[in-house]
């Protein structure tokens, strides 16, 4: 009986227990009843899925050796999808994104509201998900609380790298949407926000990548007083892999849901991703959705770019770092509002990297949390490990060397991450017996104000805890200098250094405060 059981679930794969009846019922010439009853007795490796309810008090049944396989995760989620169960969309969704998204990215992606009355919220959803050990919260250096479905250890361990390039490559992403928004007038110029934003972008009670109020005659609304009521777009970015049937759909069901809201004004709603499997997009343009990718906006130039950016980000996370690979990244996606300064910020972080491995002895990783109970989490953006002698733990702040590093990011370094990962370091066995030594990197010059405030703090510690040091611009120029490497050190002058190629002064004052000035349309391009 039990062979007859496996054999239909390997068969079939994992599959709800009334199609199991159907389907033991024909083999065996049994009834229903006894198809049923034989289910219920099921042991050896046919597993139950305990805490998800189907219709008619049916249970979602596989093998142990299923569980976690691709084939798994699909035959689920598309069988709560098929009974409108939230958590199905959520699995669905996770699938979508590699199996793991940012914690803070969850509510966005699940296809379920932040709270609305009838519906499940993100938050519900995520809770119930983890009790019945579907998907679990794991911390990823460099990222912070990530959900993920689970699986084996390594497969975590496998994805991370790839994830980190794609998110940054995403947020260039955005940055190019909300300008394609702003310069064809779609959306409110300066009242577009994305996902890096403090707040998650929201409209109605779901939240997004990216969104912004509109005052296109198609979705523009009248109060009672003739007063302008604007719509809103609202869009999403993935370019985690082809986008599915099964992974369009908690975004299909999110657009569905808002414009059932009755207090809601009209919404343009937009998926980008770098391809769509051809139901996908039937589906989603059939939903009166726009499904776009980054060529059909941008044009095939930039996608590459995109494209292979991510690629080179990956490449560099695995110790292969081509400084020069940036360079043509720099010409290309540098139109883009912001994303030179993205650019600049991940380059400088992989070169510090570089030259420390070429010059310390040691383990050498990138983008660490160390979290310590009481006192927050401090990441470290590239540590090394030297045996037995000590720890060097670097902050990196790759900015225009036209610019000043701001004020509150070097204090918080100073005054927050310095002592956390300090107390963090104490508390490890293996590190707790080695001298710590951490030290802030930057092409950009610290403000006076600044420079004092460190030059203090140094004379105050006692070396015998932990010892700080400061590498502006000249000094991060003659630490490339000494590696010898060409390629890294034409990057660094490239991309950190004036236009004549001279290096700024280590210090300035900090300007006084002035009122910012509005950001200004650019129609140049329109």
């Amino acid at each position: 009986m039990a062979d007859s059981i496996e054999n239909i679930l390997n068969d079939l794969g994992p599959s709800v227990s009334s199609e199991l009846a159907v389907a033991l019922s024909e083999r065996l010439k049994i009834s229903s009843a006894a198809a049923r009853q034989r289910l219920s007795r099921a042991r050896g490796s046919v597993r139950r899925l305990a805490g998800i309810p189907f219709p008619r008090n049916a249970r979602f049944m596989y093998l142990e050796r299923q569980f976690g396989s691709p084939e798994y995760w699909n035959r689920l989620a598309n069988t709560l999808i098929a009974n409108n169960s939230a958590l199905g969309y959520a699995i669905a969704a996770l699938r979508q994104n590699g199996g793991m998204v940012p914690a803070r990215q969850f509510p966005i992606v699940s296809g379920s509201p932040v709270r609305q009355l009838k519906h499940l919220s993100a938050a519900t959803v995520l809770q119930r998900l983890t009790d019945v050990g579907l998907v679990k919260t794991i911390p990823v250096d460099g990222i912070g609380e990530c959900v993920a479905l689970v699986q084996d250890e390594e497969y975590y361990e496998g994805g991370i790298a790839e994830m980190r390039a794609r998110l940054i490559t995403e947020e260039i992403l955005l940055s190019a949407v909300r300008d394609w928004l702003r310069k064809l007038g779609i959306a409110s110029y300066n009242a577009i926000s994305t996902r890096i934003d403090q707040k998650l972008p929201q409209v109605g009670t779901f939240v997004w990548d990216l969104s912004g109020p509109s005052y296109l005659g198609a979705v523009v609304q009248f109060t009672s007083d003739g007063k302008p009521k604007p719509g809103f777009v609202a869009c999403d970015v993935n370019l985690a892999s082809d986008i599915t049937l099964s992974g369009a759909a908690p975004f299909i069901r999110k657009c569905a849901t808002l414009r059932a809201l009755r207090n809601v004004s009209p919404c343009i709603q937009i998926l980008v991703a770098d391809r769509f499997q051809k139901d996908a997009l039937v589906a989603l343009r059939s939903a009166g959705i726009i499904a776009t990718t980054p060529n059909s906006l941008f044009g095939q130039d930039i996608a590459d770019a995109l494209r292979e950016l991510t690629s080179v980000l990956t490449s560099a996370a695995y110790s292969a770092f081509h400084p020069e690979q940036f360079d043509h990244l720099f010409h290309t996606l540098g139109r883009i509002s912001g994303a030179t300064n993205q650019l600049r910020g991940a380059l400088f972080e992989y070169m510090v990297a570089d030259v420390v491995k070429r010059s310390n002895p040691g383990d050498v990783t990138m983008n660490r949390v160390f979290k310590v109970p009481d006192r927050g989490e401090a990441e470290i953006d590239v540590l090394t490990i030297q045996q037995n002698q000590r720890i060097l733990a670097i902050e990196c702040k790759g900015y225009s060397p036209r610019a000043i590093i701001p004020d509150d990011l070097f204090k918080r370094w100073l005054q927050h991450n310095v002592p956390t990962a300090y107390a963090y370091v104490r508390k490890h066995p293996e590190w707790q017996n080695l001298p710590a030594h951490f030290e802030f990197w930057t092409s950009a010059p610290i403000s006076t104000e600044m420079l004092a405030l460190f030059e203090d703090a140094k004379a105050t510690i006692k070396p015998s805890r932990y010892t700080i040091s400061l590498r502006g611009p000249k000094e991060v120029s003659q630490a490339c200098l000494d590696t010898g490497e060409k390629s890294l050190i034409d990057a660094y002058n490239n991309h950190f250094t004036l236009g004549d190629g001279s290096i700024p002064p280590a210090a300035r004052s900090r300007p006084p405060e002035t009122a910012a000035a509005p950001d200004e349309p650019d129609l140049s391009d329109i």
